[in-house]
């Protein structure tokens, strides 16, 4: 198949420009085209200084009001209401909420409501309040009886169990009686008292799948032949599935609704909290009594392309199937999965596929949330030698994968490259060629493909629609204008690169279940951008082939390991996990002389910088740079003259060049170790910092944030932040503690 021809002849004209000739009478203008044009080049740099001052009074404009302006303005802005302090600037947390809610948050000064709000503007998470007085037990006046607060719990509501701390949602929804307690609550202690507030705050996303239109565009299942011992039935005949494209246990979630009104308190509905099994039987219910309500319910399920109705779709546990012939599924929402059924008895089935939410602590590896802003930055910073082309523009061709369309494999689109690039009359090589996957399938088989010389290939995971305009006139693609977002493609098998010299590749937004593997050859660059490496990136090396100019760099990307041949001069980590550690070792002590460690990184030749990185297992490299990182396990520099370690933990065993503000201090120095929240890979603050990790970790990275791969989310800023902000809005003699973030 063709693809698609070379970027449109011609450059784009300035829109003024195309306003001022339209003014000139039609016989100047033909008279100029018949003269070369003279005329129509100085109306075009007229129009383009017109149309920069159009922009700029367009943004003058806008600068006027909170909810359009620039985000540089709303400080500006924050003086005139008056606000004498703002949350602090973090990635992907805007402070315009917390200026527009400012007159709201006064008028309304001293309730539950605003503290909630204020913590929620400041933080940018969800956030519960909580006042506790009303969920403390006493002694009732008998013309005030309270029937809500029982001094005893009944054993008889299985739902308000499920929501009994600590389990559920940090205990902010338990709707028991407690008896009092002595200690303060801003200790992190205390809750049950008159004068307590908690304020929850939930630092997880929840994502589901926006493009998801029709049923077979939702995501695929998983077989799980998953053994007792994970907590899962030992199911081996085919009727078992996962929803997690890599086959783990991972809770599934429900996207939170919208808060429209500062009055509103949030409740378990707007919270992201996993899915309970019992709140999806209530969903259910409902959904079978009116069937109106089927649309809105958080899971769907597609088995062998048939819809499941809700009375075919049973909570695992809770209810028996039910008495009809055909499809059922058991889902067990706690761990993602599922057992099909035809006809009552468990049953194999060729294609399962689930609608569903899931959550992470960060857009973090492959995920449907909005990649644009770092595919962007990585595109513009991979140093590629070809036509140099920075934006997505500038690509020379573009090709769709989707799996019901003509390529309908990854396989299948990067055979259509390298036909192109073979081909002598119109061969894009020595520009950027873009495969985009354009759903969520999986995708079976190794794929390899061979890079010419000075050529960029990106393989994003991106919709690339046709361009409706005007009056729904249907215009073709353009070649570099997609949508890196709402897509989770999976590459089932290995991905096998070769490259010729100035080559370079960028993956972007893919599952990869087995290797990234860049074979001999002189690959120039790699740089593995939002995805989720099962297996490990390998850069192979051979006489005359060794990949000596190859740059390696991955940007927030989860991945098993990281292996690089001797001649492989650098190694860039930003914001990744490097995790070769399976959870069986979490409890066995980690060190070089034990040799429990698995190579996470192996670098033997490479200049290795790490930045804001979680790195469980060995490191080796020629140098290395590291700041705002956890290097759990033993790192071995070869060369300790030349680097430095900056706000990080560092394993023991190590030997790494001088350290500055690490933990711990020094080799041979005893020191804390890294605690975590989840070390399970499906699990949604999979190697987040926990509470009680000790401060030297969990604050002691520059600016007193996080060590590790969530360090840019800046959450010790913003829970100090809301913690300040509150302040103003809390009433005499009331006491707010912070739980949670």
């Amino acid at each position: 198949m063709s693809t698609t021809s070379a970027r449109a002849a011609g450059t784009a004209t300035s829109t003024a420009a195309d306003e001022l000739a339209a003014l000139l009478p039609v016989h100047l203008r033909s008279r100029d085209e018949e003269s070369g044009g003279l005329l129509a080049a100085l109306l075009q740099v007229v129009g383009s200084e017109l149309d920069l001052l159009r922009t700029d009074l367009d943004d003058l404009y806008r600068a006027w009001f909170v909810e359009t302006c620039a985000e540089w303005v709303v400080p500006y802005l924050a003086d005139l209401v008056g606000v004498a302090d703002l949350p602090p600037e973090t990635a992907g947390v805007s402070r315009r909420a917390f200026v527009a809610n400012t007159i709201g948050y006064r008028r309304r000064k001293g309730t539950v409501a605003v503290i909630e709000q204020v913590a929620r503007d400041a933080s940018g998470w969800p956030v519960r309040a909580v006042e506790f007085f009303r969920v403390l037990a006493g002694s009732a006046h008998l013309n005030h009886v309270r029937l809500d607060r029982p001094a005893t719990a009944s054993l008889r509501s299985a739902d308000r169990l499920d929501l009994v701390p600590p389990g559920h949602a940090y205990g902010a929804l338990d709707p028991f009686a407690h008896t009092g307690e002595v200690r303060h609550i801003a200790g992190g202690r205390g809750r049950y008292q008159i004068p307590h507030v908690g304020v929850f705050l939930f630092p997880l996303q929840v994502y589901d799948f926006p493009l998801a239109a029709t049923e077979q565009d939702w995501p695929q299942a998983v077989p799980a032949p998953v053994p007792a011992s994970e907590g899962l039935p030992a199911v081996g005949d085919g009727s078992a599935w996962l929803v997690h494209p890599l086959g783990l246990p991972t809770p599934l979630f429900a996207a939170p609704a919208t808060e429209d009104t500062i009055e509103h308190l949030a409740s378990e509905a707007d919270l992201p909290v996993p899915l309970r099994p019992r709140r999806l039987l209530a969903a259910l219910w409902a959904a079978r009594a009116n069937p109106a309500l089927a649309a809105a319910l958080p899971v769907g399920v597609l088995v062998d392309g048939q819809v499941l109705s809700p009375e075919r779709i049973r909570v695992s546990r809770l209810e028996d199937l039910a008495d009809v012939d055909g499809p059922q599924v058991m889902v067990d929402p706690a761990l993602g999965w599922l057992r099909s059924y035809v006809d009552q008895a468990p049953s194999a089935a060729a294609d399962v596929r689930v609608l569903h939410a899931y959550a992470a602590r960060a857009d973090l590896g492959a995920g449907t949330y909005d990649r644009s802003e770092i595919h962007d930055e990585v595109r513009a910073g991979q140093g590629y030698v070809g036509d140099g082309d920075t934006g997505r523009g500038d690509a020379r061709a573009q090709v769709l994968v989707t799996a019901d369309g003509p390529l309908a494999s990854p396989a299948a689109a990067l055979s259509a490259a390298e036909t192109a690039w073979a081909d002598p009359a119109d061969s894009p090589a020595g520009g950027t060629f873009v495969v985009a996957v354009g759903d969520s399938s999986r995708y079976d088989g190794d794929l390899t493909v061979a890079v010419p010389e000075a050529t960029r290939l990106t393989m994003v995971a991106a919709t690339w629609r046709d361009r409706i305009v005007g009056n729904d006139e249907i215009r073709p693609r353009v070649i570099g204008e997609y949508s890196p977002e709402g897509l989770r493609p999976v590459v089932v098998g290995d991905l096998r690169l070769t490259g010729a010299p100035g080559s370079a590749v960028l993956l972007d937004g893919l599952v990869v279940t087995g290797d990234v593997v860049v074979a001999a050859g002189d690959l120039g660059r790699l740089t593995v951008s939002q995805c989720t490496i099962a297996g490990r990136v390998r850069v192979e090396g051979a006489d005359g082939a060794a990949n000596g100019d190859c740059r390696v760099v991955l940007r927030r990307t989860r991945a098993a390991g990281v292996d690089l041949a001797a001649d492989v001069p650098e190694l860039t980590l930003v914001e990744s996990i490097v995790d070769a550690l399976p959870p069986e070792l979490a409890n066995v002590a980690v060190n070089a002389l034990t040799g429990v460690t698995g190579p996470a990184v192996t670098a033997p030749g490479a200049a290795v910088v790490v930045t804001g990185c979680t790195v469980r297992g060995g490191l080796t490299s020629r140098s290395l740079n590291a700041g705002n990182s956890i290097l759990d396990g033993a790192a071995v520099v070869e060369h300790r003259q030349i680097g430095c370690v900056r706000y990080s933990y560092v394993g023991p065993g190590s030997r790494v060049p001088r350290r500055f503000s690490c933990v711990p201090p020094a080799e041979g120095a005893g020191a804390p170790s890294p605690v975590y929240v989840s070390i399970e890979p499906g699990s949604p603050s999979y190697l987040a910092l926990a509470p009680g990790c000790p401060a030297d970790i969990r604050a002691g990275a520059e600016g007193d944030g996080e060590m590790g791969a969530y360090h840019h989310l800046q959450a010790q800023l913003r829970v100090q932040a809301t913690r300040r902000l509150l302040a103003p809005y809390v009433p005499v003699g009331l006491e707010i503690g912070t739980v949670g973030g």
